[in-house]
């Protein structure tokens, strides 16, 4: 194993990086975590993604295609071919946005709306046990540790983004 090094460009702190790597064992854990999910979801004919773009959907009515690829990290590409397919099982509607018609606004259908019960009761079983081992603190502050580092990262891909 690779011995731990001090990162010279990491700002005015010392900050020290370990091997092996953060980001390998971010990586394990989706992978592991994700396969649940998709097992879990399987009988509902749904992936992972599938749900999770459901569920921002259904939290943040209205959004747009262009909006959903940027917070996934895909091209807009792949988002209009994911979107397709749940609009084709009826799980989401598409309205022209009243102020730029080229824009198109999502919703949930009802099915969409039973179809996120049902996966969210399968993820609650997924999540209690990837991670009931931890306390609750733990398990609360990695959540919101995870949270900061997608925002953060959307956040500062979005300048790229817009030019």
């Amino acid at each position: 194993m690779a011995e731990d090094v001090k990162s010279e460009d990491a700002g005015t702190g010392e900050w020290v990086m370990h091997y092996p790597r953060a980001i390998y064992f971010l990586n394990q854990a989706n992978h592991a975590v994700r396969t649940r999910l998709e097992a879990a979801l399987a009988p509902m004919q749904m992936t992972g993604i599938q749900y999770t773009v459901l569920s921002v959907i259904g939290s943040r009515d209205g959004l747009s295609s262009a909006e959903l690829s940027r917070r996934f990290f895909v091209t807009p590409q792949t988002m209009n071919e994911l979107i397709g397919g749940l609009q084709r099982r009826n799980l989401i509607t598409r309205k022209e946005d009243p102020a730029n018609r080229r824009i198109l606004r999502m919703s949930l259908t009802s099915e969409g709306k039973r179809m996120i019960k049902a996966c969210d009761a399968a993820a609650d079983i997924v999540e209690r046990d990837v991670f009931s081992f931890l306390p609750q603190e733990s398990y609360e502050q990695f959540r919101e540790l995870c949270r900061l580092i997608a925002r953060n990262l959307r956040d500062r891909d979005e300048p790229a983004k817009a030019e």
